[in-house]
């Protein structure tokens, strides 16, 4: 799918969306207007698409839903290390393919016949001896640790954040619980009977009449 078709894919399921339901969702959608435009800024260079790297980041945002700025910055740092790697990429595509033409042009020069293979081989250890790729293999190795190290922070800021919204659902809850009410013991109205050596009820008369 071309980069067009993606767009305009993204405007129609946009206009598709009635709107966050949820709470945080609404929360969410209300910072979204800080992040149109602010960041792109410093990632995005020219010949990018700043169209694209908002919809990445609206993606991102969708799926976290970050709450505050901590966690929106944590969502932001992921897109922008992810979005620096997917330019690497691009560039090593490109030095690749340039190469390639450069060793083309040799070994049709020096050979009349060789394996399709070697303009890539000799292509690679070109860009090796020159230094470009293990600069580039360095440099998206730092951004793979720093996005993975954003993902681990905020999947963790979330975790406790929804356990303490869980332990203050627990204490409202047992707030505003009625206090458990217990059955009462039943009253009995008329006095137990003492037995007589032979088993006979004493009635109260004999009981009043032992006594004095």
């Amino acid at each position: 799918m071309s980069s067009q078709r993606k767009i305009d894919s993204a405007r129609a399921n946009g206009a598709k969306s009635h709107g966050p339901k949820t709470e945080a969702g609404r929360k969410t959608s209300s910072m979204n207007a800080v992040t149109h435009g602010l960041y792109s800024k410093g990632v995005v260079i020219a010949k990018e698409s700043s169209e694209q790297y908002q919809e990445m980041l609206d993606a991102y945002i969708q799926q976290f839903q970050p709450i505050g700025p901590v966690e929106l910055d944590l969502v932001e740092e992921m897109v922008a290390a992810k979005w620096r790697q997917r330019r690497l990429w691009s560039i090593e595509t490109d030095l690749i393919e340039d190469q390639i033409l450069i060793q083309t042009e040799k070994l049709d020069k020096d050979y009349s016949d060789y394996d399709p293979h070697c303009p890539l081989s000799y292509a690679y250890a070109a860009l090796a001896e020159s230094g470009s790729l293990p600069f580039l293999t360095r440099n998206e190795s730092r951004l793979e640790r720093a996005y993975f190290r954003a993902l681990k922070l905020l999947l963790e800021l979330q975790r406790l954040r929804k356990s303490e919204d869980k332990n203050i659902q627990k204490r409202t809850e047992s707030q505003i619980r009625p206090p458990q009410s217990f059955p009462l013991p039943p009253i009995h109205h008329d006095r137990p009977q003492r037995e007589t050596r032979n088993g006979a009820r004493e009635t109260e008369h004999e009981k009043r009449k032992r006594l004095t």
